[in-house]
């Protein structure tokens, strides 16, 4: 596994569940109607707000990769955990364990055989990564705006935000990232990377509002115990 390949399945991950909505769970389990969805956010910058008022997140997510050498898309399951001041953990389940974790000095992930450090203060480039996911889920527009061209465009209920990189190394790497939803929830999350492969990540199941304890921020940041 690659560090671009572990960021970029941490981003699309994180992006998908940062702006679920809190009812997520109950409209994956109860297929009975439901009300009419929240008025989408007015523009980016609310959007991004969104982001920027979530405390802590767990979320069970579903990837698909369309890889243009394999006849099929590659389908991976997991879970996702987040919580601030960066620190990220996402575990893949199925169909082979994977995991990556983001704090914010290093980025270490493993492919189910091999476990991988890296050293951000060393690494200038994947740093940027890193940053970027970040920016993003602190609702940092004056960061992100140095680093993507943003639109945001509302049609009914349903909403489009585009981030296209305009700096490197990202920027060789990805085309785009797009998220579209319904109302106030994100519904897919698509990383277009410049070789023509796609991944579109979906939420199953979200809590938005989750808080940690000092032994689950050990556990699964590798936060150092108070």
């Amino acid at each position: 596994m690659s560090f671009r390949v572990a960021v970029l399945g941490v981003l699309a991950g994180v992006l998908v569940a940062a702006t679920a909505p809190p009812s997520a769970r109950a409209q994956v389990e109860d297929s009975a109607p439901t009300a009419a969805p929240e008025a989408p956010a007015s523009s980016l910058d609310a959007l991004l707000d969104a982001f920027a008022a979530m405390p802590g997140l767990e979320a069970r997510f579903v990837e698909e990769k369309t890889i243009g050498l394999l006849a099929v898309p590659l389908v991976s399951e997991g879970t996702l955990y987040f919580t601030r001041p960066g620190l990220l953990y996402r575990r893949v389940e199925s169909p082979s364990p994977a995991e990556v974790r983001i704090t914010p000095t290093t980025l270490e992930f493993f492919d189910g055989v091999s476990r991988e450090t890296v050293d951000l203060a060393a690494r200038p480039d994947v740093r940027l990564f890193v940053q970027s996911l970040v920016w993003i889920l602190a609702g940092d527009r004056a960061a992100l705006g140095g680093a993507f061209d943003a639109s945001y465009t509302v049609d009914g209920d349903r909403w489009t935000a585009r981030f296209a990189p305009k700096v490197a190394p990202m920027n060789e790497l990805i085309e785009a990232i797009e998220l579209s939803g319904v109302g106030r929830g994100v519904a897919t999350i698509t990383v277009r990377e410049t070789s023509g492969d796609v991944a579109v990540t979906r939420i199953v199941d979200a809590n938005p509002a989750r808080v940690f304890s000092s032994d689950e921020r050990v556990r699964l940041f590798g936060e150092a115990s108070r």
